[in-house]
């Protein structure tokens, strides 16, 4: 694949990628504080807490620490910053900021956290932002071929495939991997990829690519708008898991388009634990189930399951046999 066929952000240090969200001091002071860091470790997550430092989340050689600046952010900093990422309007941004995220532009999702207004046990608005967390996409690690060839291998048959991991351990990357490779070059597939939190649609874009994009869709209504008209050979969307999710997505997908999807999760045991995989399990949406983690190279360590080996957890859980 040639670099020039799709189009990121990503030859930018990753820095420079938030440039435009901060006031140019905070921002240089910043970058000097990011040049304390070893060569070897990469910035993950930026956090910025109001009347704090701010602290990176830095990985490198199989570790992750955390690594506190000398840059201090006081609410009306904090604020300031907040008001720049949502260009001028939280109004805009009010209903993912009540689900506790906004997604920027280049695949970056930002965690908000403050104080709740609460109205019959459902948040209605979100107010005092105390914090923020910052994640930064990276193009570094990609699912190694026989993995991505494994994937459009089931695909081709209806078989869908479950990729899961603790959080940070590379599920997003592995998406965008897949958008990449599954509709590009003579055996590219149409490829449905539904982004409910638009982390992944604009680091995919290519004239070449055979990539259908609904962004901002709620997962399982984004699923059967695609399968009913956009006629998918495969769907791709970001993390599942939840019981009425579950039941929605499993509606959606009785035409039989598969469907790659993530979850968390820090083993398969766990993962048959969780109650909406279960109902996806039985019926069958997922063949495939696919364990991720960053080795100490910064690649993926993948390992691979099948219906079978996830089903033989389910069943002993059933029976009450303990199966960690």
């Amino acid at each position: 694949m040639k670099d020039a066929e799709i189009r990121t952000d990503f030859s930018r240090g990753p820095l420079e990628q938030l440039k435009e969200y901060f006031p140019s001091g905070l921002y240089f002071s910043l970058l000097r504080s990011a040049e304390l860091l070893k060569p070897y470790e990469r910035i993950e997550e930026l956090r910025l807490r109001a009347n704090s430092y701010a602290c990176f989340t830095v990985g490198g050689q199989g570790k992750r620490k955390n690594f506190t600046t000398s840059v201090f952010f006081s609410e009306d900093e904090l604020r300031e910053a907040f008001n720049f990422m949502c260009r001028g309007s939280l109004y805009a941004y009010s209903e993912s900021i009540i689900k506790g995220y906004v997604s920027l532009p280049s695949g970056i999702r930002v965690g908000v956290c403050g104080r709740a207004s609460v109205e019959g046990g459902r948040i209605i608005g979100v107010y005092d932002i105390s914090a923020l967390n910052i994640r930064i996409p990276w193009s570094v690690a990609s699912l190694p071929e026989e993995i991505l060839v494994g994937i459009r291998a089931n695909a081709r048959l209806g078989i869908g495939t479950l990729i899961f991991s603790p959080p940070a351990q590379g599920k997003t990357t592995c998406l965008r991997s897949l958008c990449r490779f599954l509709p590009l070059g003579d055996e590219a597939m149409r490829v449905a990829l539904v982004d409910t939190r638009d982390e992944l649609s604009s680091l995919c874009v290519g004239d070449r690519l055979s990539l259908d994009r609904l962004v901002g869709y709620p997962k399982a209504e984004g699923i059967r708008i695609a399968t009913l008209f956009m006629n998918p050979e495969v769907i791709i969307c970001d993390e599942i898991g939840g019981e009425s999710e579950a039941a929605a997505i499993l509606d959606s997908q009785n035409c039989g388009v598969p469907l790659i999807a993530t979850a968390h999760a820090p083993n398969l045991s766990a993962l048959m634990r969780r109650r909406g995989i279960t109902v996806l399990h039985n019926a069958r949406v997922f063949g495939s189930y696919l364990s991720l983690r960053i080795g100490e190279g910064g690649g993926f360590c993948c390992s691979a399951y099948s219906w079978e080996e996830a089903d033989r957890l389910v069943c002993g859980d059933r029976l009450g046999i303990d199966i960690y």
